[in-house]
């Protein structure tokens, strides 16, 4: 077990000297591709059919030590680009974030966009959701944090028919183009050193997460491989969430963090939760704990919710920002530059040298003393990515669709 710990951690620390805190673009460990426009029908169903086996075992190998073929992908340079969003999640405010930033994305470029949602609790309605995305011949899919291996196949389908296939804050699989998130694992470090140094490297902590989904480990592994190397850091518990599961991961962090404060009372220090949705309930639990509690709550994600439950002084003392809407336009620059300006990985102005790249950019940790105020865009928490806020051309200054998001207090 320490071993494994070791390994994630000098992944992490890997992951640090490489991405640092940089939002420009970084080389991931992707699928490098060369296309085929003449590529068989036999040779794609047999691509098809690899990945289908892969999804079913639930084990997609090295995506790096994988060659995939596909045809180049469509290009509309005279005609509206068509764009699939597939989305399930809308309890994470990421994730409602994110899909108010596509649909101010896609009106502002031009673009018709299809909106396809899935009940988390029904994964096979993703898999529906994306063949009629295949089905209708959109040009390109962006894909938003979801359990993907089981549309693995349906990806490298998507791919040979020219539509390209892009993520935001989710895991790279074959046939992806690119994906667009935080370094999560760097994030997990920043938190463990901060949250170390508030307690002195001596601390008793618990961590609840979600397994299925690598965004969750990867914000929480890190944190334990560090903590395992500080004596007077101790794991008291783990517990795993289910995104399928007949509860929702709210009400499953809801749950665990009451026992964990049944059973460890005012001994637990620290509660780490992979996403704020889960930080929000452990703050609810917290509340009703009988003769109370001081664990600190910590979580990631950022938004309005969650900051107005840091203003109300709970549990919830710590939460890593996420700039999700620049994930999301980080992408949508991608789709206009490969298949709008019809441009390919490594030409000079593409944000990725090659196909199955992710495209980093770093957050922010916020603690219970410095909440972002209610009424102001969500850009002013990040400073508006170093550049004018008064600048009205801006990305972070559109307001098509629904509008800029803004920080409410709920």
């Amino acid at each position: 077990m320490k071993k494994n710990r070791l390994r994630v951690l000098a992944m992490a620390m890997s992951a640090v000297m490489l991405a640092g805190c940089t939002t420009t673009p970084s080389v991931g460990t992707g699928t490098q591709e060369t296309a085929k426009p003449s590529e068989s029908a036999a040779a794609a169903d047999t691509t098809a059919e690899a990945g289908a086996a892969e999804a079913e075992s639930g084990d997609t190998g090295d995506t790096s030590a994988v060659q995939q073929e596909f045809p180049p992908l469509k290009v509309a340079r005279d005609r509206p680009l068509k764009v699939g969003y597939l989305y399930s999640n809308l309890e994470a405010e990421s994730c409602t974030r994110s899909y108010n930033q596509i649909r101010i994305e896609a009106p502002h470029r031009g673009w018709e966009l299809t909106e396809v949602y899935f009940s988390q609790q029904k994964p096979e309605e993703a898999r529906t959701g994306m063949q009629t995305l295949i089905t209708q011949d959109v040009d390109a899919i962006v894909i938003y944090n979801m359990e993907i291996v089981g549309i693995a196949d349906l990806i490298l389908q998507a791919r040979q028919n020219g539509i390209g296939v892009y993520n935001v804050d989710n895991q790279l699989v074959p046939g992806v183009v690119a994906n667009s998130c935080q370094p999560n694992g760097v994030a997990a470090a920043e938190f463990a050193y901060y949250m170390g140094e508030k307690y002195l490297w001596n601390a008793n902590y618990a961590v609840i997460t979600a397994p299925s989904l690598q965004v969750h480990v990867e914000r929480t592994d890190p944190i334990k491989a560090i903590y395992d190397q500080y004596p007077g850091m101790k794991l008291l518990g783990e517990e795993s969430l289910n995104p399928s599961g007949s509860e929702s991961m709210g009400q499953q962090a809801y749950n665990y963090t009451k026992r964990f404060i049944e059973k460890y009372g005012t001994d637990l220090d620290i509660l780490i939760t992979s996403y704020d949705g889960a930080a929000v309930t452990a703050d609810e639990a917290a509340a009703q704990a009988i003769g109370g509690t001081d664990v600190a709550i910590i979580g990631v994600d950022g938004g309005s919710e969650t900051w107005s439950h840091m203003r109300k002084g709970g549990n919830f003392k710590y939460s890593y920002a996420q700039p999700t809407e620049l994930y999301c336009h980080k992408i949508c620059e991608l789709v206009d530059e490969l298949q709008i300006q019809g441009l390919t990985p490594g030409d000079n102005g593409c944000s990725i040298s090659a196909y199955g790249e992710t495209i980093y950019s770093s957050g922010k940790i916020i603690d219970q003393d410095h909440v972002p105020a209610p009424n102001q865009s969500i850009h002013s928490v990040f400073d508006f990515y170093g550049g004018d806020p008064d600048d009205q051309e801006a990305w972070y200054n559109w307001n098509d669709g629904p509008g800029i998001y803004m920080i409410a207090d709920k």
